[in-house]
């Protein structure tokens, strides 16, 4: 039967700001929250999870989100004695939250408010459960804890976020607490090795706590609640002006909104996050705000609903999970995941989401090859873009707005789209006002708008025409950003169209003509044919500046395909090419070790690709933020 009698406070409030009290379909849907512990959920917890994330409340009522496993590692560390019942048996690590907050309810006399939720990471399978502790026992440790639970709300929850991971048993995990700071003082930032870890992860478990007033409580008791939130690495941010403040965005899902209406009606939560690799836990405790529309955008735009969470207190413990990925395994990211938002104070950029908006009209193509071509626009306004900048297409004018979807299975990705795209801008105007920009872009199988670019662009090619003004194809410019610049000393790395933004650079390097410039470009690509010439252009269209006595540029090409015998014209030896007929190898950067440290290193590829070599760069003693990036997403 259904737990609860309706939507408490918080719940109502959030549900009216995104409008979802206006949908027939989502009304009741607290309904759905039973009472008890279905059957197929007893066996799933039983039988099915090597960790479960339990939120628990400190003395101060703030929530942690404990990770509790066995001290082997292995499944079966749950029991369900009962339909209500729950048994936990697990070995908790110095620094989990769990072994001090068990004192401070134990002191209290009362059961301890829990929520937890199992997640089988191989299958996608995930279950919530909410309720109150009723025993404890010690066991021979004094970390060993066998505790019972009575379960008074529990339900299958959207399996959508999940990365897909294979997990065997580490039992030889041997936790060291590197960061404890329970209580943060207000000039505390979080350490940087915590930031970084923010920054990497793809998972985190989010703990909430409604706290009913003393009205409310008899219709909507007082309970706890945990959930998983998912994404591409780097999902979640992390404020860079105060270093603690983390912001997590909020993608489409079941519309429930049982953990926002928590946090809108008592503004604390905590945040988890797991390393499955390294075994490393971090857990964040603060006060959390939700923003919606207007104000969320402010923060992440294009982001239409995020949570701030200010962080109050903090663990950070390397080696603590008794389970890890298997290194035979292949981690299967999320479909549904939606390309990354960065935050606005974190990317330099106009942003044009007040006021009248721009338009860009498509002037025209040149196709480069069947899947990449250049397209040339015109803005109805003056834009300031400087090198290696990107612009931001709105492209809702030709596709509209997207209906809910809760499910795509044909095409994940489009249950997320909202039809913006980001894309470097391959010309570099002298002056930096400009109406006029173009886009190098690949085709990307199954995108919805690159592919009715090269979809309009193939049967142009057919009817031989290139003007497009006739056809009046414009779109939304929602503004220009990026952080790319100029210093002397530079190593380039593109991985295959991730070239656009070193194409815009070198041609303002040619155009400057000041100061010395060597430049070391390094392209892993698939197509070097189509690549290769574009780069020549520009080096043949300023034969004096590329020969002048400062300038310097060496380009290095990785393909495994055949690399065309191509020469620049008209520059003569200046410009060194060598040629690899292989991917780009971690070896080949490291040999270049004392270049690496010694320039401005710049990356622009897929995701991978840069983390290849932010990894390199930091081997070799920089700091990862030392590599500047510019990373897509079509």
């Amino acid at each position: 039967m259904p737990a609860l009698k309706g939507w408490h406070p918080g719940e109502r409030s959030i549900r009216h700001k995104l409008g979802f009290d206006a949908i027939p379909a989502t009304a009741n849907a607290y309904s759905w929250i039973t009472g008890n512990l279905p059957p197929e959920h007893a066996k799933f917890h039983s039988e099915k999870l090597y960790f479960l994330p339990l939120t628990n409340l400190d003395e101060q009522g703030r929530p942690w989100g404990s990770i509790l496993c066995a001290e082997n590692g292995k499944q079966g560390f749950i029991s369900v004695p009962r339909y209500n019942t729950m048994s936990v048996r697990t070995e908790l690590w110095e620094g989990d939250p769990f072994l001090d907050n068990l004192v401070c309810g134990e002191r209290e006399g009362k059961g301890m408010f829990v929520a937890g939720i199992g997640v089988e990471v191989a299958t996608r399978r995930r279950n919530k459960f909410a309720g109150k502790l009723v025993e404890v026992r010690r066991g021979k440790s004094s970390r060993s804890v066998e505790f019972d639970l009575v379960v008074n709300e529990a339900i299958g929850e959207c399996p959508k976020y999940i990365t897909v991971r294979q997990l065997v048993p580490f039992p030889k995990a041997s936790p060291k607490v590197v960061h404890k700071r329970p209580i943060m003082s207000e000039d505390d930032r979080l350490a940087e090795d915590a930031i970084s870890f923010i920054l990497s992860s793809d998972t985190v478990f989010l703990g909430t706590t409604y706290s009913a007033s003393p009205n409310d409580a008899r219709v909507y008791p007082s309970h706890v609640g945990m959930n998983h939130r998912g994404g591409r690495p780097g999902f979640i941010r992390v404020r860079p002006s105060d270093g603690r403040t983390i912001v997590l965005p909020d993608f489409s899902g079941n519309r429930i909104m049982t953990s926002l209406g928590n946090i809108e009606a008592t503004p604390l939560a905590s945040l988890t996050f797991v390393n499955f690799t390294t075994g490393d836990v971090l857990y964040v405790t603060g006060n959390a705000t939700n923003l919606v529309g207007p104000e969320s955008q402010v923060i992440m735009p294009f982001q239409n609903t995020l949570t701030k969470i200010y962080v109050t207190g903090y663990t950070l413990i390397l080696d603590a999970l008794p389970c890890r990925e298997d290194p035979a395994s292949t981690i299967q990211p999320s479909p549904y995941s939606p390309p990354i938002r960065f935050l606005a104070e974190e990317k330099p950029s106009s942003l044009f989401n007040t006021g009248k908006t721009p338009m860009a009209t498509l002037l025209s193509i040149d196709m480069h090859s069947a899947t990449i071509a250049t397209f040339t626009w015109e803005s109805s306004e003056e834009l300031v873009i400087n090198p290696g900048q990107c612009v931001i297409l709105d492209f809702t004018t030709l596709f509209g707005s997207r209906e809910y979807q809760h499910m795509a299975p044909t095409r994940p990705s489009s249950v997320n789209d909202d039809f913006i795209r980001t894309w470097t801008v391959s010309s570099a105007a002298k002056e930096r006002k400009t109406r006029m920009f173009s886009l190098t872009m690949r085709e990307k199988p199954g995108g919805t708008v690159t592919g009715a670019l090269f979809s309009l662009a193939r049967s142009l090619r057919e009817s031989k025409r290139n003007d497009m003004r006739e056809m009046a194809v414009a779109v939304k410019v929602a503004g220009v950003m990026g952080e790319f610049c100029l210093p002397t000393k530079m190593v380039w790395i593109a991985g295959g169209i991730g070239v656009t933004p070193f194409l815009s650079m070198l041609r303002a390097v040619l155009e400057g003509r000041s100061g010395g410039w060597d430049i070391t470009l390094i392209l892993s690509m698939r197509e070097p044919e189509v690549i290769l010439p574009l780069v020549f252009s520009i080096l043949e269209g300023a034969p004096d500046a590329v020969n002048e006595p400062t300038f310097s540029l060496a380009i290095y090409v990785f393909s495994k395909g055949s690399v065309p015998t191509l020469a620049v014209k008209g520059v003569g030896e200046k410009v060194r090419v060598e040629t690899h007929l292989q991917r780009l190898s971690k070896e080949f950067l490291v040999v270049r070790g004392k270049l690496l440290v010694e320039s401005e290193v710049y990356v622009c590829g897929p995701g991978t690709f840069e983390k290849v070599v932010a990894e390199v760069v930091a081997e070799l003693g920089r700091s990862v933020g030392d590599v500047r990036r510019e990373g897509f997403e079509f």
